[in-house]
C-alpha cells in the first residue's frame, strides 16, 4: 500500500464479463483495470503448488479472476490435467508483458500453502511466462516437460521452455533436494478437506441484508453478467447467472450485501 499509493486499486471492484471456454464458463469476470492497462507486469513468487507442481508466471494470471471464479474453475475442471489447461486459457486473456518473479524467498513442498521456506536469494525477470517458468522449473530440479500447462502453453504458441531456445542473462543454478509435490496433482485433488473448502467457495451467493439496503441499485447496475434484479426494493441474485466475482459486495456502499 506504501508504496502503490494513490494509485492501488482493488480488482475486485469493477469486472467485466470476457467470453471464456463455452464448455466450461461461457464467460468470466475479469478486472477492467487488466484489461484496460497499456503495460501489464505480472509478480510472481517462487514457489510450489499440489495441484500444478509449481506456481510462477502463468499461474499468476489465475488471480486475474476476482471473487469465488477461481474456486469454480478449479471444481468444474475436475481433473489436474484439465485444470493445467484452464490456468493457460485463462493467462491468454490478458498476457502480461513483463514479468518479475520474487524467488528471494521460495516456498517447497506440498504449496500453496506449505510452511516449508527456502532461501534462494535470487529476481528472476522475464518477458516471456513459458520461459520464466521453464527455468524456475529447471531450478526446482524438475523437467518442464512433465508439466501439462507448460506444453499447453508452448502448443497455443505462447513460448517455449526448451533450454536452447531461452537465452539466460546469469546463471541458472539448481536449488539443491528441493522438494516437491506429487507430479499427478494428487496432493490437491484427492485432498477431502481442500476439495470441501474449493466447493465451499463455489455454493456462496450474495444475499442482501434488508437492514441496511437502501435500494440504491448499485449491485444491479454494476453487476458484469446482469444477475441481479430489483424485487420490492430488494436485490436478488439469479444463481445460475452469477459468477460469483462478489463485485455487488464491492461496490455496495452500506455493506448490506453478503455472503452466503
Amino acid at each position: 500500500m506504501e508504496a502503490a499509493g494513490e494509485y492501488y486499486r482493488n480488482l475486485g471492484d469493477s469486472p467485466q464479463p470476457i467470453a471464456f471456454q463455452a464448455d466450461v464458463m461461457a464467460k468470466v469476470g475479469i478486472s477492467r483495470e487488466i484489461l484496460d492497462a497499456d503495460i501489464v507486469i505480472s509478480l510472481p513468487k517462487f514457489k510450489t503448488h499440489g495441484l500444478t507442481v509449481m506456481t510462477g508466471a502463468i499461474k499468476n494470471s489465475y488471480g486475474f479472476l476476482p471473487g469465488a471464479q477461481k474456486a469454480r474453475l478449479h471444481r468444474i475442471a475436475g481433473t489436474p490435467e484439465r485444470f493445467h489447461e484452464l490456468i493457460v486459457e485463462v493467462f491468454r486473456l490478458r498476457v502480461p508483458d513483463l514479468f518479475i518473479m520474487d524467488a528471494v524467498v521460495g516456498m517447497e513442498g506440498n504449496g500453496p500453502a506449505s510452511p516449508d521456506l527456502r532461501e534462494i536469494g535470487q529476481i528472476l525477470a522475464a518477458d516471456n511466462a513459458v520461459a520464466l517458468d521453464g527455468v524456475v522449473a529447471r531450478m526446482m530440479g524438475l523437467d518442464p516437460g512433465r508439466l501439462r500447462f507448460l506444453k499447453k502453453a508452448r502448443e497455443l504458441g505462447l513460448g517455449d521452455f526448451d533450454e536452447h531456445e531461452i537465452h539466460i542473462d546469469g546463471e541458472l543454478r539448481v536449488v539443491p533436494d528441493f522438494k516437491l509435490p506429487p507430479l499427478g496433482g494428487e496432493a490437491i485433488a484427492c485432498d477431502a478437506t481442500v476439495q470441501e473448502i474449493i466447493k465451499g467457495k463455489t455454493r456462496v451467493r450474495p444475499a442482501v441484508d434488508p437492514d441496511l439496503c437502501t435500494a440504491c441499485g448499485l449491485c444491479g447496475e454494476h453487476c458484469p453478467v446482469a444477475a441481479i434484479t430489483m424485487e420490492n426494493d430488494l436485490p436478488v441474485a439469479d444463481a445460475e447467472t452469477c459468477i460469483t466475482c462478489f463485485c455487488c459486495q464491492e461496490i455496495c456502499p452500506e455493506k448490506a450485501m453478503t455472503l452466503n
